[in-house]
């Protein structure tokens, strides 16, 4: 390998290495609720849908995409009522008291709300007693989440 050859190789690694650790792009996907799928869709089309980045709203730090401007704006007028409960995480897991990151295509919508799961067995196992796994997930969710803040600090 020549000096041409070899600087040549330098800058492509040079080039990849600076993509790879570019905070911004990684940022924003680690903000990125739900996997970058539509709050919204669960509800007006009754399935997951993945968001277009050009539709893109931050609300409490995380960043919603939705599938067209009508769902965008149903959000920003009632964004309460699309949310995922407990956030990016799985209620079954967080109703035994860890999280795991939910997979937007495991859900179910109970009561006019949206939750979603680790797994395709999720929704099952909330069929069988959705009263108790919302109310321990909800209760587990405060000292979770904590635990989830304080990771993330440490990553900072």
């Amino acid at each position: 390998m020549n000096r041409r050859d070899a600087l040549a190789v330098l800058i492509g690694l040079s080039a990849a290495l600076s993509f790879a650790f570019d905070t911004s792009a990684h940022g924003e996907e680690d903000r990125l609720a739900i996997k970058g799928y539509d709050p919204v869709a669960y509800f007006t089309e009754a399935k997951p849908m993945i968001g277009d980045p050009q539709y893109q709203y931050e609300l409490d730090g995380a960043l919603y995409r939705f599938a067209s401007t009508r769902h965008l704006d149903l959000f920003k007028a009632d964004p309460d009522r699309y949310l995922p409960q407990h956030q990016n995480w799985c209620t079954a897991a967080l109703s035994r008291g860890y999280r795991v990151v939910a997979d937007p295509n495991n859900w179910v919508i109970h009561e006019g709300r949206l939750y979603v799961f680790g797994g395709p067995a999720g929704p099952g196992k909330f069929a069988a007693d959705p009263v108790a796994m919302v109310g321990n997930a909800d209760a587990n969710y405060p000292r979770v989440s904590e635990r989830i803040s304080e990771a993330r600090a440490k990553k900072v």
